[in-house]
């Protein structure tokens, strides 16, 4: 393996059974990217940020089940100890902080290229052959769209079973406009199907009114997000954004706000955007192994969701509140970024296993 890796593939989890049959799930995740990386020679580095471990349960390195041998992908388990999540706020009731801890991993990840990602992912082999053959560049954020399936996927079968498994078992995408139910047709819509029409009426009617009427709060209010936001593929961000690590380090990383981190992934989104950083969307697809703890439409409908964050008092990006930055970013030209220089923990030395 070379001294620096083509790329770094950074999740974070700890061992607390969290959505159901978590070890499963991260077994599935880790021997899939290992084999793939020596089937496709991919030089490349998993790092696993293991946030605020439980006492009572093995560690990520004893619980899960690694190769013989090493391959051409390094393992590094990355610790937060439990003393250092103390110190964050909400930190009762909120065990792991999900874009804080990636910014760990991110900040000491050694690749030219480096991928958030979660743990309950598999990647098809065309996205790791995509990556293997020197196409990825410097300026651009990838992104691409997530299958969601249904069903245990078979833990000891081939790679190759496991992937036409997903293939067959694919329920839901989630695309740049919204999320589609394959089952039932159900299209739950982020962007409005008219928002590039009401996009040219607000510079038409801008152009018509005279002056003393285009500053009204109704005229203004009305247009205010078809003028002044892009649309971007946000739509389950948090498990595939991927840049040069020169470029992470632009942005500084995910927002480290100490809460639930809904939006989080796509306030990042849009702030790569605003610092230049074009959004490329793959057409290759990465599965998603759903669990009763993810974000769906349907949790989304119900209010399940900010129901039990409202009851732990736990804070989140509200809908108006990202777009309240995503305008500002528009109007202002420019990325805001939220983390001083010492993101990613950078100053914490964090213990680190090579299992």
């Amino acid at each position: 393996m070379g001294t620096t890796p083509d790329i770094s593939v950074v999740a974070t989890s700890r061992n607390d059974e969290h959505g159901g049959n978590l070890l499963d799930r991260m077994q599935l995740f880790v021997s899939g990217l290992l084999s793939q990386c020596e089937r496709h020679d991919l030089n490349a580095e998993l790092i696993l940020v293991e946030w605020n471990p439980p006492p009572d349960r093995p560690r990520l390195a004893e619980a899960l089940s690694w190769p013989a041998r090493p391959g051409p992908c390094c393992v590094r388990i990355i610790e937060v100890p439990p003393e250092l999540h103390q110190r964050f706020k909400h930190a009762d009731n909120l065990p792991l902080f999900q874009m804080i801890a990636k910014n760990a991993g991110i900040r000491r990840a050694q690749g030219r290229f480096v991928l958030a990602t979660n743990i309950d992912i598999l990647f098809s082999d065309e996205l790791v052959r995509f990556w293997v053959s020197g196409r990825l560049e410097p300026g651009r954020l990838y992104r691409i769209n997530r299958h969601d399936v249904t069903g245990n996927i078979p833990q000891d079968t081939p790679l190759e079973e496991q992937l036409d498994f997903c293939r067959r078992k694919t329920f839901r995408v989630c695309l740049r406009d919204g999320t589609l139910n394959l089952k039932t047709g159900d299209f739950h819509r982020i962007y409005d199907k008219l928002s590039f029409v009401r996009g040219r009426l607000y510079h038409l009617v801008a152009y018509l009114l005279p002056p003393r009427l285009k500053n009204l709060p109704l005229i203004n209010n009305r247009f205010k997000l078809c003028r002044d936001t892009v649309r971007l593929h946000t739509n389950a961000s948090g498990d595939f954004t991927m840049m040069a690590k020169e470029d992470w380090s632009r942005l500084r990383g995910y927002p480290e706000l100490e809460m639930f981190s809904f939006h989080l992934d796509s306030l990042l989104c849009y702030m790569a955007h605003h610092a230049g950083i074009r959004e490329a969307v793959l057409r290759y697809p990465v599965f998603h192994i759903d669990h009763s703890a993810g974000w769906t439409p349907e949790v989304e409908r119900d209010q399940s969701l900010n129901k039990r964050l409202s009851d732990a008092q736990i804070p989140r990006i509200t809908n108006e509140q990202l777009d309240d930055w995503a305008v500002q970013m528009r109007r202002e030209k420019k990325p805001i970024i939220f983390n001083d220089v010492t993101w990613g923990m950078a100053e914490e030395n964090l213990p680190e296993t090579i299992p």
